[in-house]
């Protein structure tokens, strides 16, 4: 008996040892090193670290000096709080390969001198910044896909976290093959980073990009630089922090976002290649003393506006004192020039209910100028629900375009199965991924067409006459002052609820745009539209959603927001006032951005409407 409980108690204290050690080796997993000869280049293989290793947790600190095995590979998610390279470390390169590396606390700290690379690539690898963790000096490349099977990938800053003075590199993608995106959210920071993004090949093929625009208020960087995309969305990209001279040849645009402006610091200089770099709905702003060449000839680069220490400049065409421009600018340099276009409207959307028969979603617009316009006309419907959760929405809509006579000249339904036909001669697939503007869903719609000046509608229906919310678009591929998107309206079945009809448009420009926009119904009856909405109301919204203005019935002007006073005899004398006075109209001057107009019926009622916006300047 005796022995049994001395056999017990050893029992039990070797039980309480085992714990003891595995608590301390767990309590040490913050600081495990690369070792000097690992077993092979997996990270998450606990050989090739000291004891702990891997690290992967929020807390948890790699480090890395001399090894023999200077390629590391990460195939699985792994998270820590900073990557530490010593004084006598090697240079290693990192391979991210359809998996996850996240940086939570210090992030990359580099206390050697030699380069260290980070490769998101392996068809979704992400490298992301959480917190305030800082990308150091390290080389960070986003990697575009091709024929080997690279594999694209993804370099992320959110919350607090910098790029600080690392080089960011968006590789394109090969053909069809996706590229790679530099992301920047909330209130991240570029220090003083080198970005440099790259074009796909061949020409049509996805360029690696940089997005910024989800960041909560413009991105300041050290420099830009390559030929491929920078979406800003509706915020400012300011480069230049690092005195650096650098050449870009890519493209800077917003995807129809209002506002959004590349702004040139520092004493290096930016070349400007080509006269389309800057969108032509993206603004640019200088400073005295930096500089920006326009290192291309020919016709101007159009500009929605231009800045100068502060003060906003006046449409028309300006370049540096080698260009021979009617307004010389001593920030610019080279013989190219830049025309900061008028405020046009444009990139025109309309969510309604769309049913069958007479009550489909009709979109119309108005190609004007001399010059045709290339234009992506698009119908969406599932995205609408499981990206912004609204309710029934259409799950498979389909698209026709028709001309002034009414004849079809074009139709899509599911965008990556592009119809032959019409004016729609060759596949279109590629073209639509690389406009900006793909469908998030591949049961929607989309037609990219080069549209001559006339009118145009677009008709958004269900397949097999199903019903439902959808979103027809209209964004414009090609801005410019000679052709111009202008005279938008769109007619459907206005009912209840989330589903009235919410038509937008964007103003575009350095100046405000005077606009007359209408809610329709009656009227409709003499055109043999059946079920008209007997009255109809009418609200403007901005940008943040505050209603600005709203109307029911014309002939009686609602002051509040933007509107002053009495607008009855401006809207006679606009040459577009209703014919019934229980349809609603506003007439706004309205600064470059964003706007909503929501069309709904007085008591509730329900029927046919027409939301329009006219040009009136």
């Amino acid at each position: 008996m005796e022995k049994k409980n001395k056999t017990t108690a050893y029992i039990v204290h070797s039980i309480v040892v085992a714990v003891l050690v595995l608590t301390t080796q767990v309590s040490h997993a913050a600081s495990a090193t690369w070792l000097a000869s690992p077993q092979d280049s997996a990270w998450e293989n606990p050989n090739n670290w000291t004891l702990g290793g891997p690290p992967n947790g929020p807390s948890d600190i790699a480090t890395f000096a001399q090894s023999s095995q200077r390629d590391v590979s990460i195939s699985t998610s792994e998270e820590v709080n900073s990557i530490v390279f010593t004084s006598d470390a090697d240079s290693f390169d990192f391979s991210i390969l359809g998996s996850e590396l996240s940086i939570r606390g210090t992030g990359i700290q580099q206390d050697s001198s030699v380069l260290q690379t980070f490769v998101a690539a392996g068809d979704g690898g992400q490298i992301i910044f959480n917190n305030t963790s800082t990308a150091g000096d390290a080389t960070i490349v986003s990697a575009g896909d091709d024929f080997n099977g690279t594999g694209y990938g993804t370099t992320i800053f959110n919350d607090s976290s910098t790029a600080g003075s690392a080089v960011l590199i968006a590789g394109g993608g090969d053909y069809a093959y996706r590229s790679g995106t530099i992301l920047f959210n909330d209130t991240s920071s570029g220090g003083t980073a080198q970005v440099r993004v790259v074009a796909g090949f061949p020409l049509n093929a996805p360029s690696g990009y940089l997005d910024i625009s989800g960041h909560q208020s413009g991105l300041t960087i050290g420099s830009i630089e390559g030929d491929g995309y920078v979406f800003s969305g509706a915020n400012d990209l300011t480069v230049g922090t690092n005195n650096i001279d650098t050449v870009f040849s890519g493209f800077i645009f917003n995807n129809g976002y209002g506002g959004g402006s590349l702004a040139k610091v520092g004493s290096g200089v930016l070349t400007l290649q080509t006269n389309y770099c800057i969108g032509d709905t993206v603004g640019l702003i200088l400073v005295s003393g930096s500089i920006i060449n326009l290192g291309f000839a020919g016709d101007p680069d159009v500009i929605a506006s231009l800045v100068v220490d502060g003060v906003s400049q006046t449409p028309g065409i300006f370049g540096g004192p080698m260009s021979g421009a009617p307004n010389i600018l001593p920030e610019f340099g080279g013989v190219g020039t830049v025309q900061v276009s008028p405020a046009i409207l444009g990139n025109i959307s309309t969510r309604a209910f769309v049913q069958t028969g007479d009550n489909v979603m009709i979109a119309g617009f108005i190609v004007q100028g001399t010059e045709s316009k290339r234009v992506i006309i698009r119908a969406i419907g599932p995205e609408l629900r499981w990206r912004y959760g609204v309710p029934n929405a259409l799950a498979d809509p389909s698209l026709e375009l028709h001309d002034s006579t009414g004849a079809l000249i074009a139709s899509n339904d599911n965008w990556q199965h592009t119809i032959i036909g019409g004016i729609i001669t060759s596949d279109q697939v590629i073209e639509i991924e690389v406009s900006g503007y793909a469908p998030g869903d591949v049961r929607e719609s989309a037609i990219i067409a080069t549209l001559p000046p006339g009118n145009y509608t677009a008709i958004v229906r269900g397949v097999a006459n199903t019903v439902g919310v959808a979103l027809a678009e209209v964004y414009d591929l090609s801005p410019g002052p000679d052709s111009t998107l202008g005279n938008i309206s769109t007619r459907s079945f206005v009912q209840t609820g989330d589903n009235v009809m919410i038509g937008g448009f964007i103003v575009q420009g350095a100046r405000p745009k005077r606009a007359i926009i209408r809610a329709i119904g009656p009227e409709l009856t003499q055109y043999g539209v059946p079920d008209p909405l007997a009255d109809p109301t009418l609200e403007l919204h901005d940008s943040t959603g505050a209603l600005i203005a709203s109307n029911d019935n014309w002939m009686t002007t609602i002051i509040g927001g933007i509107i002053t006073s009495d607008q009855v005899h401006d809207i006679m004398e606009s040459g577009h006032a209703p014919t019934d006075p229980r349809e609603s109209a506003i007439i706004a001057n309205l600064p470059p951005g964003n706007y909503t107009a929501i069309v709904r019926g007085v008591n509730n009622t329900t029927g046919v409407a027409l939301a329009e916006v006219y040009d009136l300047d």
